[in-house]
């Protein structure tokens, strides 16, 4: 028990391990203090709030890694490496880390730039190489992006994000095709339509009214009738989501069938 006990006192153990307390402390403390700082006002607006995550995700890691590297010195020098010699050689080694780790350098000095450049934040729908999603995470090396049709995430090195389409950005029109019967007279069909719309109105409380725009196209099986809905770009998946499930809760309420493809095979008699 005394061997234990003189094993914990030595100062090779026990400053290592207030070192590594003191240093999450510091990282949780810190950490908690920018957050206060960047959300302290109470700012409805959600691409502030949402840039203001992302610095805050970008300063936290940053403060990690320094009060990291802090640390692994201290110990260091309580064990008696010649820290200053570490120091003074990190020129040298920075050369070299440098060339090995070149794509990591990369990754941190595009991961500033989409930043500083404001490219995107956590929350924006964006798309990059045909694949659309909602930022989920945003660090010094890669970016986190679920996606939007099936939740699958994906995670980019910031160095591939070269071309960014930031659909979050901009207002987008939908177009919707309701397919009715041709059985059906376009007169009934298009007040099911007009209710569809109000429906969409009320449910979405969007800032323009979705608009009937009229027939679409007479397609094989189905009359195809179209209309408008002006959204948010981040919205516009959810909305379309919604639509549809309106679309058909008022066909059945009406007694309105919605038209499918179907093949008829005529049998002949051989005498």
């Amino acid at each position: 028990m005394k061997n234990i006990t003189h094993f914990f006192i030595k100062k090779e153990v026990i400053i290592p391990i207030i070192t590594i307390i003191i240093s999450i402390i510091l990282i949780k403390i810190l950490s908690k203090l920018v957050k206060k700082v960047l959300m302290k006002d109470k700012d409805k607006n959600s691409i502030i709030i949402k840039k203001r995550n992302t610095i805050v995700t970008l300063l936290v890691n940053i403060i990690t890694y320094i009060i990291l590297l802090i640390g692994i010195l201290v110990i260091l020098s309580n064990w008696g490496i010649d820290v200053s010699g570490i120091i003074t050689s990190l020129g040298v080694v920075g050369i070299i880390a440098g060339l090995a780790l070149q794509d990591a350098l990369k990754d941190i000095i595009a991961g500033c730039n989409i930043i500083l450049d404001n490219y995107f934040i956590v929350g924006d729908i964006i798309e990059i190489n045909g694949f659309t999603g909602e930022v989920i995470q945003f660090g010094l090396k890669t970016t986190k992006i679920r996606s939007i049709s099936n939740g699958n995430v994906m995670t980019i090195s910031n160095r591939e994000i070269t071309k960014v389409i930031n659909i979050s950005e901009k207002d987008a029109k939908i177009f919707i095709t309701i397919p009715a019967p041709y059985e059906e007279k376009l007169e009934r069909v298009e007040k099911v339509i007009k209710k569809i719309c109000d429906k969409i109105d009320e449910k979405e409380k969007l800032q323009n009214h979705t608009k009937y725009l009229g027939i679409n196209k007479l397609a094989d099986s189905s009359v195809e009738y179209y209309i408008q809905v002006e959204s948010s770009g981040e919205k516009q998946y959810q909305i379309k989501r919604d639509i549809y499930v309106i679309i058909k809760e008022t066909f059945e309420e009406e007694g309105l069938s919605i038209p499918y493809n179907q093949i008829e095979v005529h049998e002949h008699d051989r005498k």
